[in-house]
């Protein structure tokens, strides 16, 4: 159900990494021009690109983009040497350091910025270690509020952090109110346990179902991108009608309805807040 190719919004550069990118050139700069003697007005022009791709997207990009540099650098002096301006051995010198810093410019901020993101991460490692100890209710077999909520954020942090899509499915429980003026509160348990074990004989292990409000429950679909999403909710119409002739059965005297809603990172929006507001919008009635 996965679509791997949903892209995230872009990461902006916070103000360490500019600085970090700012001391970097620096020190490019004063490395080719005090201590090797070199001609380096193109080669630092290219290190300030590279340096700038490696601190903002990490090792992968820095690293490509300081291949790229050294074959233009490479290319300007093969077309210095073809157009007559010889290179001597001591210039031929510099111009191998020259060439050797434009691609330190992006593998070495690469691999240091990779290391600063690894740190940044830890605490969402504990996060996530904190929201698997919860276990769905026994109950009603779903995640209550709170524990729903939280694995909805850790499950949010880890698909902006692997850039992966995910896909969320609410169902609201219509005519609650009356149910709760008729039954008490243990039928209100039997009638929550019904509809999860319902949802949850549609889904995969790797999917979970909770509360999210008083009326509302969530389907987090992780690694799914938009045809993934569609699939389920055509899943889940056409098991509306079985679903409601099975709590007929038990409480015949209220006519429960359902709206459903669904959205999906990042296509759909590229923070939580904005997906639930999406998913607010967007409810339907199952007929």
């Amino acid at each position: 159900m996965s679509e791997n190719n949903e892209k995230r919004p872009p990461r902006l550069l916070d103000f360490r990494e500019a600085v970090i990118m700012l001391v970097l050139g620096l020190v490019a700069g004063i490395v080719f021009q005090s201590r090797f003697q070199a001609s380096y007005g193109f080669a630092l022009t290219l290190c300030i690109p590279v340096v700038l791709f490696a601190v903002s997207k990490g090792f992968r990009h820095g690293a490509l983009s300081a291949v790229v540099a050294a074959a233009i650098y490479g290319t300007y002096l093969l077309v210095r040497h073809l157009v007559g301006q010889s290179i001597g051995r001591e210039e031929l010198y510099e111009q191998e350091i020259n060439l050797g810093v434009i691609v330190a410019s992006g593998f070495v901020p690469g691999i240091i910025m990779e290391f600063f993101h690894f740190r940044r991460s830890e605490p969402y490692v504990e996060e996530t270690t904190i929201v698997e100890t919860f276990v769905p209710d026994e109950e009603t077999g779903l995640y209550n509020f709170k524990s729903f909520r939280w694995m909805l954020r850790g499950e949010m942090k880890r698909v902006k952090r692997y850039n992966s899509p995910m896909s969320l499915v609410f169902f609201k429980l219509l005519n609650v109110d009356e149910f709760r003026k008729r039954y008490d509160y243990s039928q209100e348990v039997l009638l929550i346990k019904d509809i999860g074990q319902h949802l949850r004989s549609m889904l995969r292990e790797a999917d979970y179902v909770g509360k999210y409000s008083d009326n509302e429950i969530g389907v987090v679909l992780p690694e799914t991108g938009t045809a993934g999403v569609n699939i389920v909710c055509n899943r889940f119409t056409e098991g509306i009608g079985q679903l409601r002739t099975n709590l007929k059965k038990s409480w015949s005297d209220i006519e429960l309805g359902f709206e459903m809603s669904r959205a999906n990172f990042p296509k759909d929006a590229g923070n939580l807040e904005e997906l639930i507001d999406v998913i607010d919008s967007r409810y339907e009635p199952l007929k």
